[in-house]
């Protein structure tokens, strides 16, 4: 079956306009997929006089009357929001005296077939022409080229030579059709129409190839023989690596084509060269998840209009960047292949700066395709919509109605980068305002106040109502959902499943949650933790003041404690004694110590253990579930899975849980204080015996020395002043502490005895020496040599310590 183009589609509407003019009736899937074939000017209208006037039709009416006009060429429309009324135009801006002019309630929307086109700046495609046209605009020969209907318009080359009048040159190939490369030629532009088929997952760079490395080959897989789209399906098709672009050779020395397979893009390699010897190649990159958002103008910039910078990025990642920005409405990006792979953000369009530049280096130009989805069913596990228009303001009258719905025991997050829905009234959710209506699944309907950033639905379900009025619009809201595991949900349904927040990727600092499974009379709960993988706690205890699951085996916080878990640890099962559980898990405040978390399923069992094979197939008693590779229950469910515990239960249980933490708290610090009172008795233990020993040595070795000198040769005064020596150190060390007293005692005892042995000089005793030091009485005996170098020495000895005192 031969497919319908579009010109078919335009004769078909023409048709029904000319039986009844009065009668027509467009669906709302077919009037809308026009709206991708204009421009919209807020608050504008065109300074001429219309060709036509459609009064009390709906915008995308509108746009189809312009699109089947046939009395006259409709270039462009203006729409009145408040009096519903279709202004027809056979100008527009390009044609001279042409202006637009400011009004209240009025848009102006200008054809733009060119987004129909991939355009190849300073490449052209060098075939004989089918028709050649001077001196019109490219918008009018996208025009020309997409109602051609004498043969299939692939695309045009338009030649803008200085000095000479501008040429559209219509042409039936394309390098999407294998039968010939682009060239590059500085003086013409290439503009490919919209491909089909596997080629259409691709983007075009123009003339060049992959450089060549000396680590690695970059070609992967090579095939002789193909076309340019035989060769972008067998790169979809690869397993064996990520094919990510092909090389297409057209007809080289054995006029063979050639595809060259590999699994870098132009950024891993630092661009892309020229084959000087066969320059008859092309490089095509596949359009990855994002980038399908965007319009890729390959060799072209915006100049001087870069808000946000990033480095070492691929174009994807740049586009998800783009589409993600929360500062400012991001609605392009240049890309710069080399040096480090350079994305460059801006809130402009070509439009916006009259034009673009064109790049002589490996710098590409990517513009946001406006979004014209009006509400739809979204089942993905993740996605985005946003008002229609984006990222520019959306239109009056609108009414899109958005269902998301996500697998059980989930619910939904809603993020808001941009919310503006322009002036609202002091009634909430008031029918003046434009507004977006939330309505969750068996809840009352409420409105998304201004500068809303975040939306967390209580159930797996959510409906979304966006409205506008006929007053005035706004620029509108971009917002992004994720299914997310619940927290503080009451569950009971069997089989169900629960996990950490956003497993299986690293839960939040500061994350409390709670969930109580109960089950019916006269069963009991059967949870198997599939995964489990949370912070380490050290000495092998789990501290409640970390990262833990806590379940107690009943539905209050006062239940007794099955277990505290914490840690990295291998599949386990936990069973309850009766019909309900209370499973909590609290993170620190630590980001450093965040992990995966867990995933646990449960089902509800027999109080003798007996469980369904169902039930048993569903929990996989006794195996584990890697958190990388799980992807969720298969089915989807509508009804509401759980309902929200009471504050009462969550306050109860963040008190008993605060209480169970400082008593933890307490016994750790009383621990350690006893281990470091022992550690300091032991210590004081040690030293005391230490300076015992090695003061009784000392004073043991000057008493022997005394008791070894002749009497009848030692002088009473070398005597004395080694007494006072030793008098003189004992009392530093009373000083030092009690083990100075235990051994002054000592020496004290010892030096009492050898004051007895001289009875007859009457010295006195060495105890009272030595707290009554005084001069020894003169003795009347002569001194020897020895004596005197000995008195002299001790006098030395006695300067030198009172010197250290």
């Amino acid at each position: 079956m031969d497919e319908i183009n579009l010109r078919q589609k335009f004769l078909l509407i023409l048709i029904i306009v000319t039986v009844s003019r009065n009668a027509i009736s467009y669906s709302e899937d077919v009037a809308q997929s026009f709206r991708g074939l204009f421009t919209r000017h807020s608050n504008k209208r065109l300074s001429s006089i219309q060709a036509d006037f459609v009064s009390n039709v709906s915008l995308d009416v509108c746009t189809g009357e312009c699109v089947a006009a046939a009395r006259f060429q409709c270039k462009s429309f203006s729409y009145d929001s408040i009096r519903r009324s279709c202004f027809l135009y056979a100008v527009n801006l390009n044609d001279p005296d042409v202006r637009l002019v400011d009004v209240e309630g009025r848009d102006h929307y200008e054809t733009s077939y060119l987004k129909q086109f991939a355009r190849l700046p300073s490449h052209e495609v060098r075939l004989m022409t089918s028709q050649s046209i001077s001196s019109i605009s490219p918008e009018e020969c996208a025009r020309r080229c997409i109602l051609e209907t004498r043969f299939k318009c692939r695309g045009f080359n338009y030649e803008h030579v200085v000095g000479q009048p501008v040429r559209c040159l219509l042409v039936e190939s394309s390098p999407a059709t294998g039968s010939q490369a682009a060239m590059t030629n500085e003086a013409t532009d290439f503009y490919q129409k919209e491909t089909e088929g596997a080629i259409s997952s691709f983007i075009n760079y123009g003339m060049g190839m992959l450089r060549p490395t000396i680590t690695s080959e970059v070609y992967q897989r090579s095939v002789r023989g193909v076309t340019a789209d035989g060769c972008a399906q067998r790169c979809l098709d690869e397993t064996t690596f990520d094919c990510l672009s092909f090389d297409y050779v057209h007809e080289d020395d054995n006029r063979q084509n050639i595809c060259h397979l590999s699994q870098y893009i132009a950024a891993n390699v630092q661009g892309l060269v020229v084959d000087s010897v066969n320059p008859r190649h092309n490089h095509f990159e596949r359009i990855e998840r994002f980038l399908n958002y965007f319009y890729a103008t390959p060799y072209a910039v915006i100049q001087g209009n870069n808000m946000k910078t990033f480095t070492k990025v691929t174009p994807n990642r740049c586009a998800r960047l783009c589409m993600e920005e929360d500062a400012f409405v991001c609605r392009s990006f240049d890309y710069t292949v080399v040096p480090e792979a350079t994305c460059l953000l801006s809130s402009k369009t070509s439009r916006d700066v009259g034009g673009l530049d064109t790049a002589s280096g490996h710098v590409h130009h990517f513009e946001m395709k406006p979004l014209l989805d009006c509400g739809g069913n979204l089942t993905e596990p993740e996605g985005g919509f946003a008002s229609p228009n984006w990222p520019r303001n959306y239109a009056h009258h609108e009414n899109c109605v958005w269902n998301i719905t996500t697998s059980r025991n989930k619910v939904i997050e809603l993020r808001f980068t941009h919310l503006d829905l322009g002036l609202q009234s002091s009634d909430e959710c008031s029918d003046e305002d434009d507004r977006l209506v939330v309505t969750d699944s068996g809840y009352r309907p409420y409105c998304v106040k201004p500068n809303t950033k975040m939306v967390t639905t209580k159930t797996n379900s959510v409906r979304l109502q966006f409205l506008s009025n006929a007053e005035v619009d706004a620029q509108g809201f971009r917002a992004f959902y994720r299914a997310e595991w619940t927290c503080n949900m009451l569950l009971k349904e069997s089989p169900g499943e629960f996990a950490s927040p956003k497993w299986p990727e690293n839960y939040p600092s500061g994350s409390r949650c709670t969930w109580r499974i109960t089950a019916p009379e006269g069963q009991r709960v059967h949870i198997v933790f599939t995964s489990f993988a949370l912070e380490h706690h050290a000495l092998g205890h789990c501290n409640e003041k970390l990262d833990h699951v806590r379940i107690l085996d009943g539905g209050t916080v006062g239940s007794s404690l099955i277990g505290l878990y914490c840690g990295s640890r291998p599949s386990f099962a936990v069973v309850s004694s009766g019909q309900d559980v209370l499973v909590q898990f609290s993170s620190d405040n630590d980001p450093q110590a965040s992990r995966p978390g867990f995933h646990a399923k449960f089902v509800f069992e027999a109080m003798n253990g007996s469980i369904s094979d169902k039930d048993s197939r569903f929990i996989n008693i006794g195996e584990g579930v890697e958190a990388s590779k799980w992807q969720g229950t298969e089915e989807e469910d509508t009804r509401v899975v759980g309902s929200l515990l009471s504050s009462e239960d969550l306050l109860s249980a963040r008190d008993e849980s605060t209480s169970n933490g400082f008593r933890s708290a307490m016994w750790a610090i009383v621990t350690c204080l006893l281990l470091l009172v022992g550690a300091l008795a032991v210590a004081l233990f040690l030293v005391i015996r230490h300076y015992r020993r090695k003061i009784n040595g000392e004073m043991e070795k000057s008493v022997d020395e005394v008791d070894s000198y002749p009497m009848e040769s030692v002088p009473l005064q070398s005597i004395e002043s080694s007494f006072r020596k030793n008098q003189f150190n004992n009392r530093v060390d009373l000083i030092g502490g009690a083990e100075a007293v235990a051994a002054s005692c000592t020496i004290t005892s010892r030096n009492e005895d050898a004051a007895t042995t001289f009875e007859e000089e009457k010295l006195p005793s060495a105890s009272t020496a030595l707290m009554h030091p005084r001069p020894p009485p003169r003795l009347h005996r002569p001194q020897s040599s020895y004596g005197k170098y000995h008195e002299d020495n001790v006098k030395n000895i006695n300067i030198e310590d009172k010197t250290q005192v």
